[in-house]
């Protein structure tokens, strides 16, 4: 599932994907971001189409939002090209229970006795500042 974020004010394409163990941030996102980025022993990673990509780091205190949601994540470093974020399973194990519609590409869920929703957002784009994608 795609959705808009924010990191400050910048917007950010997310993907929502519960196949993904951890959660990623496009590399040159986060260069654009200007978050310290903490060097790990090399990891690689598969991704769905079977290519595999080389982990430059990470970054332990990634503070982002999802509407009116403020998270802060543990984000490892890759390039994704496709998108700026991934949210895996571990983001959304924090979650609790998960209701989640294909049909109309919804999910809900309840975080601190508050309602969240997010929605799908199709053929949006994300526009960084001038010469900065």
């Amino acid at each position: 599932m795609r959705v808009i974020g924010k990191v400050g004010s910048q917007s950010i394409h997310i993907l929502i994907d519960s196949d993904s163990i951890h959660n990623f941030l496009d590399s040159s996102t986060a260069k654009k971001l200007r978050y310290e980025l903490q060097k790990i022993p090399p990891l690689v990673v598969a991704v769905a189409n079977g290519a595999q990509l080389k982990c430059i780091g990470m970054c332990r205190n990634f503070a982002w939002s999802l509407g009116d949601l403020e998270c802060v994540s543990e984000v490892y470093l890759v390039p994704l090209g496709s998108c700026d974020m991934v949210l895996g399973v571990q983001w959304l194990s924090t979650l609790g229970p998960i209701l989640w519609n294909f049909e109309n590409p919804t999910m809900e869920f309840y975080l601190e006795g508050k309602k969240h929703l997010m929605q799908e957002i199709k053929g949006t784009e994300v526009s960084w500042p001038q010469g900065e994608r």
